[in-house]
């Protein structure tokens, strides 16, 4: 069970209520409980190597007790308050000395349900920048086509904190050649299918070198320069891609580096599947999009189909269905200043036979006009359930 500890800070003694110390323990309790793990007053020791730093202000009479243990720890200062014993009064008193001396800090007040709420956006936003900032990422084969989808290695690394290794194509076809892939769930399900075996096996091989390669190399994010398996092997990478994103490693198609970022940091944040697709067309009287591509993550859909590949003709791809609801659509580049989010509505799943494999019609609130005045590239990211908020939060924290 996940564990976060808070340093509690309640007030002189003689002049607070006896009852507040029972009262916190209480409510600490509550609060663990509506955001499904442990909340204690942990010791300092303990408290310093908490992933956000949350101080507990349990009632009035803290400031003076809060100034002389904050340094323990550098900011953002979270200061969490009770509805009753004049905590809230306190910890404004806190914000404005924090403030006042340079740093950064915000109180939560609220119901218990909205303060675990905050908290645990707070928490995947620093779990998902300590993840990426030690995260070894892969390009096998680097984008040509696309000019404005490669991601600068230097500031991918001074930004973000993470490695990018270029690779040669020419490998994973050398590994390719080996055969051979590890069964497991993914696996037996499409093959399960019925679907044309030698293409089955094809496309399964150029998973089980790819997987090869990220085990060798220590990646935790791929992209592949896929269009360059054509001529050479005569199948895609796109099955590949759908069962290494299913498998929890964000991989990108077509060298996109920067969608292979923009796919680890959208994962990192939600622990969901993500898409990366096509804005294939949009309608900016309605607010409506068409997302379309051919390596859906084989466990997003509700269900899907087999086929090949859109462009070629080639290889497997999944025709996924999804059913309607929430969805989130996210872009960034490697500078951590631009990046984009929508929390949006699936309309429906289309099958058209002009656009890529799963067609992903989506209604968006604030509208369409980013797409075509200021788009960080083509490709977007697109996961299950309304994100925008931690997004935002992992953009904030610098």
């Amino acid at each position: 069970m996940e564990k976060l500890g808070v340093c509690q800070i309640l007030g002189p003694t003689n002049c607070n209520d006896p009852h507040i110390p029972e009262y916190c323990a209480d409510y600490l309790a509550q609060l663990g409980k509506a955001m499904g793990m442990e909340v204690f007053a942990a010791d300092e020791e303990t408290f310093r190597q908490q992933q956000i730093h949350v101080f507990f202000i349990g009632s009035g009479g803290t400031a003076e007790p809060f100034s002389r243990v904050c340094r323990c720890v550098n900011g953002p200062y979270i200061l969490l308050t009770v509805p009753a014993w004049n905590s809230l009064a306190a910890s404004m008193e806190i914000l404005a000395y924090l403030q006042r001396n340079g740093e950064q800090g915000e109180i939560l007040h609220g119901t218990v349900e909205e303060n675990a709420r905050r908290l645990q956006v707070l928490l995947r936003a620093a779990k998902a920048r300590q993840n990426i900032a030690g995260m070894r990422m892969g390009a096998i084969g680097e984008a040509i086509t696309l000019v404005a989808s490669r991601a600068d290695h230097a500031m991918l690394k001074n930004r973000f904190g993470a490695d990018l290794l270029t690779l040669e194509v020419q490998e994973l076809i050398d590994e390719y050649h080996k055969g051979g892939y590890e069964e497991n769930a993914y696996t037996r399900a499409l093959k399960q299918t019925g679907y044309d075996a030698e293409e089955m096996e094809k496309a399964l091989n150029v998973y089980g070198a790819a997987k090869r390669l990220v085990q060798k190399y220590g990646l935790q994010a791929m992209t592949l320069r896929c269009f360059d398996l054509l001529g050479s092997i005569g199948t895609t990478g796109c099955l590949a891609l759908a069962i290494l994103n299913a498998e929890g490693i964000p991989a990108a198609c077509e060298g996109d580096t920067r969608s292979m970022l923009a796919m680890a940091v959208l994962y990192q944040l939600t622990g969901q599947p993500v898409f990366m697709a096509n804005p294939s067309q949009l309608d900016r009287h309605t607010s409506e999009m068409i997302f379309a591509h051919c390596t859906l993550p084989v466990n997003m859909p509700d269900s899907y189909q087999l086929t090949t590949h859109f462009e070629s003709g080639l290889g497997v791809a999944l025709s996924g269905e999804m059913a309607a609801g929430p969805i989130t659509i996210f872009k960034c580049d490697e500078t951590m200043e631009r990046y984009y989010v929508q929390d949006a509505e699936l309309v429906a799943s289309l099958r058209r036979p002009d656009m890529c494999r799963t067609q992903l019609h989506i209604r968006l609130p604030e509208g369409t006009d980013y797409f075509v005045s200021a788009p960080i590239s083509n490709h977007h990211m697109i996961c299950r359930g309304h994100w925008a908020d931690v997004v935002h939060e992992f953009f904030k924290q610098r």
